[in-house]
């Protein structure tokens, strides 16, 4: 799972190839495949919002769409987005990927993995504006949001797009999201904590168990392999275009993984304390 070596001597004459014969952007069809794709599951995921909307103001009893329905709504379809992400990106994770490929397919190549790139992007174009305007996202949500759309274009639009990477920074990852959702309903609802005071502690758990996995335990090997190559293919660039892409690529996935850290710390001091404290900053968690 975790590639090998994580941590590679810089080799000139293999950048200075990709520079040569590699162009900057995907083919024109492939673009189109991807913009094709963005587009249509940014749409099936707000036509299943909508449906979910209109099913919790059936289930709450209300005819007018409240905030809370908003929320559970969304959170509803997190749930069902993350499920599906986290299972194919683990599957793809433990029987596609090689530990050991090439440095060379790390960095090009892998366009058929180009779905996880439209996966995420659709789902945060999704995101950005619901969680804005009908849920309240929380400053690091939104920023997070639109770090994922930065990362996510570039594996789906550019040659050298680090798709080898995709199925666990835009797949895997996602598992620990699910518990999060579940978590999230009983906050909203104090009264299912009142009733099942044990399941919610176990999804707690959960949760802060496989958040601090995928996010922060296998998360730090994987990235520290990716940015490394990454910058490595920023240094050796002398194409501007080229060197602002991957500055923004880069900067963006750092963003990210400091985001995973900051929320890692307050998950650990939930757990450590124990209790069901309220941290809005973990509460929402993507």
């Amino acid at each position: 799972m975790i590639p090998s070596p994580v941590f590679v001597k810089y080799d000139s004459a293999l950048f200075d190839a990709i520079h040569r014969d590699v162009p900057t952007f995907l083919p024109p069809e492939d673009h189109k495949a991807a913009i094709t794709w963005i587009l249509s599951i940014a749409g099936a995921i707000t036509l299943f919002h909508l449906v979910l909307l209109q099913m919790v103001k059936v289930w709450q009893g209300s005819k007018e769409t409240t905030h809370a329905a908003w929320k559970a709504s969304y959170q509803l379809t997190n749930l069902l987005v993350n499920l599906i992400l986290g299972c194919v990106g683990i599957y793809y994770q433990l029987f596609k990927i090689k530990s050991d490929e090439a440095i060379l397919d790390r960095i090009v190549g892998n366009e058929h993995m180009m779905l996880f790139s439209a996966g995420q992007v659709g789902y945060q174009l999704w995101a950005l504006p619901i969680g804005i305007i009908f849920v309240g996202e929380t400053k690091s949500m939104i920023i997070h949001h639109v770090a994922v759309i930065c990362v996510g274009s570039v594996t789906a639009f550019i040659s050298s797009g680090f798709r080898y990477f995709t199925p666990y920074f835009y797949g895997a990852i996602e598992i620990s999201s699910v518990p999060l959702s579940v978590m999230n309903s009983f906050k909203n609802n104090p009264d299912w904590i009142k009733k099942y005071p044990g399941a919610y502690k176990n999804v707690r758990l959960v949760f802060g168990i496989t958040f601090l996995l995928v996010r922060v335990v296998l998360w730090t090997p994987i990235y520290w392999n990716f940015v490394s190559l990454a910058s490595m293919l920023l240094y050796s660039s002398d194409v501007v275009s080229t060197q602002i892409i991957l500055s923004i690529f880069i900067l963006a996935s750092l963003v990210l993984t400091i985001l995973q850290y900051f929320w890692a710390s307050k998950i650990v001091g939930a757990l450590v304390k124990g209790g069901p404290k309220k941290k809005k900053e973990a509460k929402k968690v993507d």
